[in-house]
């Protein structure tokens, strides 16, 4: 299905400042745009990510300080499939997280 510049643009905006807000932006493009399938797909999957991604983040905070780096990582792939969705997205070609449960369903 071919999305109109615009709708790939506002997707792709969604995706680069979930970078920086987490699971915030997703969140929010999900629970507005219930009528447009494409912001409601493309938010469902953000949304499941985030959510997979969050529990390292939350359990980093009670690890001992060295043992923190791994929150290095985890940022480095959650950049990774992020990007990687960005551009499939910009492709038109379809996107999926690997590394996603699926919280939220169709």
């Amino acid at each position: 299905m071919n999305q109109s510049r615009r709708e790939i643009f506002i997707v792709q905006l969604m995706l680069g400042i979930s970078l920086i807000l987490g699971f915030f932006p997703p969140l929010i493009m999900f629970l507005l745009y219930k009528k447009n399938p494409f912001y409601r797909e493309s938010s469902r999957k953000a949304l499941n990510f985030h959510l997979t991604i969050f529990p390292f983040f939350f359990i980093s905070y009670f690890l001992p300080s060295w043992y923190t780096k791994i929150i290095y990582v985890v940022l480095v792939v959650e950049l990774i499939f992020i990007v990687s969705a960005m551009i499939r997205i910009a492709r038109n070609q379809s996107h999926t997280y690997f590394i996603s449960i699926p919280y939220i369903r169709k």
